[in-house]
């Protein structure tokens, strides 16, 4: 059956040495004017105005990790409240109240996610590198607060600069006939590991 469009972003899998999914997390900062929307499973990079991170602004950056979620000061409430998504621009009168944020920065993580419906991506495309569809940057469900993030099909590449690795299939290890296990469509599901974070690059950003 055809895959539907149904885009979560990043959504961890497993580790690859096996252990607790909840290893690699890091305390992060967002800066309260930050304008752009910050899903559940959306991608962020460093922020070169400071010691921030940001939604990725180019699916071929090396990026800081995956967001999972944030808390900030809500003027609307008179105190700090937990959200699976960053709003945008939370700053208040009465100073910056920078937003803390929860990030997946593991390098060993392993994650599921869609693929772009623009083209299919095939078995032979396995150990190459892969970017994030530039349409979807900033496009979370301010609903759901998930990711509207996807990979971008037709950006396989041995260049090292791409920031995710495809590992397999994601048919190989749901049940069958669920969304996105049809590999011979668009619209996919596979696994990626990361290829270009932070923490994994010796030369920076």
């Amino acid at each position: 059956m055809a895959n539907t469009l149904a885009a979560f972003g990043f959504r961890q899998f497993r580790r690859l040495d096996g252990g607790a999914p909840t290893a690699g997390f890091d305390t992060l900062t967002i800066a309260s004017s930050d304008t752009n929307v910050i899903g559940a499973g959306d991608v962020v990079a460093t922020s070169a105005t400071g010691p921030y991170v940001t939604v990725l602004s180019s699916g071929l950056s090396q990026i800081r990790g995956v967001f999972m979620g944030c808390e900030y000061y809500s003027p609307t409430v008179g105190r700090k409240v937990w959200s699976p998504y960053f709003p945008g621009s939370v700053q208040t009168s009465s100073g910056t109240n920078d937003v803390q944020a929860w990030v997946c920065t593991d390098p060993d993580m392993l994650y599921i996610v869609q693929c772009s419906t623009t083209a299919t991506v095939l078995s032979s495309q396995i150990g190459l590198n892969f970017g994030v569809s530039s349409g979807t940057f900033g496009s979370a469900n301010t609903t759901t607060g998930i990711s509207a993030m996807t990979l971008a099909s037709t950006s396989a590449a041995t260049t090292a600069t791409l920031p995710w690795r495809f590992m397999d299939y994601y048919s190989n290890w749901a049940p069958p006939g669920v969304n996105g296990t049809d590999n011979t469509s668009a619209g996919n599901i596979v696994v990626v590991a990361p290829n270009n974070f932070d923490r994994k690059n010796t030369t920076g950003i």
